[in-house]
């Protein structure tokens, strides 16, 4: 179940994080367990029974993961050195006998009142985490690719509201919900998901790479 613990460079300064660039690729867990679909939907409904002018602000079901890194990439060359770079980290994981963490997703949170999110357990499952994530950013970084934004909050997004928008999200529209228990998550892959490639017919985001753990 080893990672490596390497000290990760972690300046988010590069060729990838400079200037107002509109990101357009990252680094994503699926979320494909039912149970946590099921519970999630249960609570998006009533968000919106609570408020109907969130209906329109809700998260796709089909389109829930966990965000690892963000990215820009502004050459198709620089997409097939990620994949492989990518590529070179399957194999060290499957040389470690890598056992993928099984997370436990539990209690609503907030990003000050504009993104409602389901949370992680604070556990053993989540240390992993953390340390898979240092691990493939880290690999990407030794290839000269960054991620944007150094910081990792890992959460699945229920409701959102963009920034610029005066619309928050009432507490009162999840009131009794906050230590509901969503389900648990196996890590089955890590994918290079487009921003901007049109989704696939399931409704997910397109794949560019992905490498499975099963």
């Amino acid at each position: 179940k080893s990672l490596l613990r390497e000290n990760i460079n972690k300046r988010t300064v590069g060729e990838m994080a400079q200037g107002p660039r509109k990101l357009n690729y990252f680094l994503a867990i699926q979320i494909t367990d039912k149970e946590i679909k099921q519970n999630i939907r249960a609570i998006q409904e009533t968000i919106q029974a609570r408020d109907g002018s969130l209906s329109s602000r809700m998260e796709s079901i089909e389109t829930l993961h966990l965000t690892l890194g963000l990215y820009y990439f502004d050459d198709a060359r620089i997409v097939s050195k990620c994949k492989a770079a990518l590529d070179r980290f399957q194999t060290r994981l499957r040389s470690e006998n890598f056992v993928p963490p099984r997370l436990t997703v539990s209690k609503l949170g907030h990003f000050n009142d504009k993104v409602l999110f389901a949370a992680l357990d604070d556990n053993e499952g989540l240390e992993d985490l953390k340390i898979l994530t240092d691990n493939v950013r880290g690999s990407l970084s030794r290839d000269g690719i960054r991620t944007t934004d150094d910081r990792f909050s890992p959460h699945v997004t229920i409701c959102k509201i963009p920034k610029r928008n005066s619309q928050t999200i009432d507490p009162s529209c999840y009131d009794g919900m906050q230590s509901t228990y969503f389900g648990r998550q196996t890590i089955e892959s890590i994918q290079l998901c487009s921003m901007q490639k049109p989704k696939t017919e399931s409704g997910y985001y397109h794949i560019d790479h992905e490498i499975r753990f099963y």
